[in-house]
């Protein structure tokens, strides 16, 4: 299934911002050190000073000059003037990410289904997570995610009553009719005045960003707010180690873009990449080293060493 997915925010009520020990990870020069013991994808040609943060090029499969380019022409500014993205929930947090399941249907929900999205999520997250271990200092070789909340019209959609998979919330309707989490517990940086907002009224625990399955959605939306997806694909594929439609849309909340025009694209033979919808299906080493480029461009806000 192809996303026609999209890299700003379509309607999350809420508004976000504007826009271990040492060890010498294999891949890299013996005097370059990284702060994760981690499995992790080739460092390629470092090229960052011995004993510092590692930090490289592409050796394979994608050239420098297009990893470049697509950062130069397809993010930059919009990258560093967002203190939004995941990267940054993940730092706050410290490896861990709340999520809301804003459950968009007439259909019923059920636990066993529902017990599969922690272990479905956190399985995207390691694979994009695979290219940041070991790199710059990155000091997270796992991203824990937490279930929070579940918003839904009526409770009765739902087979269970307890809180063992996050707060249950009815009848919180955004403007279009959509389940969501109270807006108080919706834990963002604020871009007017700098910080990330005031959860203290939240009478659950915080979220960073919502699953937001959609009955008859045609592809996807993601951003830094979370993942709406087609709800049936989903659900059809919770199982599968990488459900390409929600690690897409995970991509795009670390602030990846789409390529579908040929002007999106450095040339005709920029190589597959989850991100190029319809041309691959799980993270390749393009989508990694656009990745790595992100995670470099703000990294000095974070002061990893």
């Amino acid at each position: 299934m192809t996303s026609s997915s999209n890299t700003e925010s379509s309607s999350n009520t809420a508004q976000s911002s504007d826009t271990a020990s040492s060890a010498t990870q294999e891949g890299s020069d013996p005097t370059q050190q990284s702060t994760s013991t981690g499995e992790h994808a080739s460092f390629g040609t470092v090229t960052s000073k011995a004993g510092g943060c590692v930090i490289g090029n592409p050796n394979k499969y994608i050239s420098t000059k297009d990893v470049d380019w697509v950062y130069e022409n397809r993010m930059g500014v919009n990258q560093t003037s967002n203190k939004n993205w995941i990267f940054d929930h993940i730092v706050a947090n410290k490896g861990t990410l709340n999520y809301c399941v804003r459950w968009d249907s007439s259909g019923k929900l059920s636990k066993t289904v529902a017990s599969k999205f922690k272990a479905m999520l956190e399985r995207q997250y390691a694979a994009w997570n695979h290219w940041l271990i070991g790199y710059g200092c990155w000091p997270y070789d796992k991203i824990k995610v937490n279930m929070v909340g579940v918003a839904v019209k009526d409770k009765s959609q739902l087979d269970w009553t307890d809180d063992s998979l996050g707060t249950i919330y009815e009848g919180d309707l955004d403007p279009e009719g959509v389940p969501r989490c109270p807006q108080t517990c919706y834990r963002f940086f604020d871009n007017g005045p700098k910080t990330w907002t005031d959860t203290s009224g939240c009478k659950g625990e915080p979220f960073d960003l919502s699953l937001w399955p959609k009955q008859g959605l045609e592809g996807g939306f993601g951003y830094d707010w979370g993942q709406e997806v087609n709800l049936d694909n989903m659900v059809e594929n919770i199982d599968q180690e990488i459900l390409h439609i929600v690690a897409h849309e995970i991509g795009h909340g670390f602030g990846l873009p789409d390529f579908y025009e040929p002007a999106d694209k450095p040339n005709e033979k920029f190589p597959p990449a989850i991100m190029m919808a319809g041309s691959a299906m799980e993270i390749t080493d393009s989508d990694g080293w656009m990745f790595r480029r992100a995670y470099e461009s703000i990294r000095d806000r974070y002061n990893f060493k």
